[in-house]
């Protein structure tokens, strides 16, 4: 065969090559193009049961983390959509070691819904760590808890103390790279361990703002016997160096000043028409007192719930409706995608 032919051969066959490659099994764009990925096949998952004595309250941690694309996994199972998980196996040996992001779920949420972010961030060399906030999870309800928001941002420092002392884990986190991400409450807990100090939180002010997102949950009455003196204290993290927040709540809770002090770079992510946690009053009102904020507007119909994982066929028949199903001008799965991406940017940037 002639040489001439060969060439012929090689170009006339390497588009269609090229076009088979990203539906191989194991290939991966990011790997070899350095591009951000977004549809994870896999992550490796690990489970921490912790337990703050100090203050009475088990946190229950899962951890996401970069695998081997060799290593085994199964289906993940539940009401959320998620990839296969690879449970207990090693971590990863393309680095030494891996910034950290801790993570924090919405009021009445768990460790799992928003795992969607989670196992982008491990897909893309990100070690993850969300905890069930005890007392306000779905099927954990407090209701005292649920009027100490103070407590989360302490849970964050917590846990990552464990992490940071774990045998196996603190040998493979990058100290000088840790970071958060959170969601409504959760993303407010992100403004608390970036320094902001709470100064309007307490009887009146928690009746005034927050009774309706309370009711069915807690009794008024409980909210004139605590003390909110905790809720002054400061929260912050040292460690932590850079937050995405989304839909983040409580905008009417923080000392402007304290919010005006905060030097870490935020992200800030919401919804135009968010009719649960107003963006008018939450997310805008962090991005103008913060100095280093950037904040993104979802525009059209997206609702403060779109940021929920993707529900199972088992999910959508036992979740309300709201938590699952978006108007039809919504595609949850792009929204995460493009969050997903801007996130794992503002990591790659913040946390050098």
């Amino acid at each position: 065969m002639t040489s001439k032919r060969l060439r012929w051969i090689f170009y006339f066959s390497l588009p269609f090559a090229l076009l088979a490659l990203p539906f191989t099994t194991h290939f991966s764009w990011g790997k070899y193009f350095n591009t951000i990925v977004l549809q994870p096949q896999k992550t490796g998952i690990t489970t921490f049961q912790y337990n703050d004595e100090k203050r009475g309250r088990p946190l229950v941690t899962e951890v996401w983390y970069p695998v081997d694309i060799q290593s085994p996994s199964q289906a993940a199972l539940g009401f959320w959509m998620r990839c296969d998980e690879a449970r207990d196996v090693p971590m990863s040996t393309k680095k030494a070691q891996y910034p950290l992001i801790m993570m924090s779920h919405g009021s009445g949420g768990d460790r799992y819904t928003i795992s969607w972010l989670a196992e982008v961030l491990a897909s893309n060399g990100y070690i993850v760590a969300a905890m069930d906030h005890y007392g306000n999870t779905w099927n954990n309800k407090i209701p005292e808890l649920y009027i100490q928001p103070w407590e989360r941002p302490a849970d964050i420092s917590f846990v990552l103390d464990q992490l940071l002392n774990d045998s196996w884990l603190k040998e493979h986190i990058d100290l000088s790279r840790i970071g958060f991400a959170g969601y409504s409450l959760g993303g407010a807990t992100g403004i608390w361990v970036a320094g902001a100090e709470a100064a309007h939180l307490d009887a009146a002010s928690v009746k005034k703002y927050a009774s309706q997102d309370l009711e069915g949950i807690i009794s008024l009455d409980l909210v004139d016997t605590m003390n909110f003196e905790k809720a002054k204290h400061s929260y912050r993290d040292p460690r932590i160096s850079a937050a995405v927040v989304m839909a983040p709540a409580l905008g009417w809770v923080f000392d402007e000043q304290s919010l005006k002090n905060i030097d870490i770079p935020i992200f800030i992510i919401a919804p135009e028409n968010d009719l649960v946690v107003p963006t008018e009053m939450n997310a805008k009102v962090f991005a103008k007192k913060i100095a280093k904020a950037t904040l993104k507007i979802l525009p059209g119909e997206a609702t403060h719930y779109v940021f929920l994982n993707r529900a199972t066929v088992v999910g959508k028949r036992f979740l309300d409706k709201r938590y699952c199903e978006d108007p039809a001008s919504i595609d949850r799965k792009k929204i995460h995608d493009f969050i997903a991406k801007n996130s794992v940017d503002f990591f790659n940037k913040q946390l050098q």
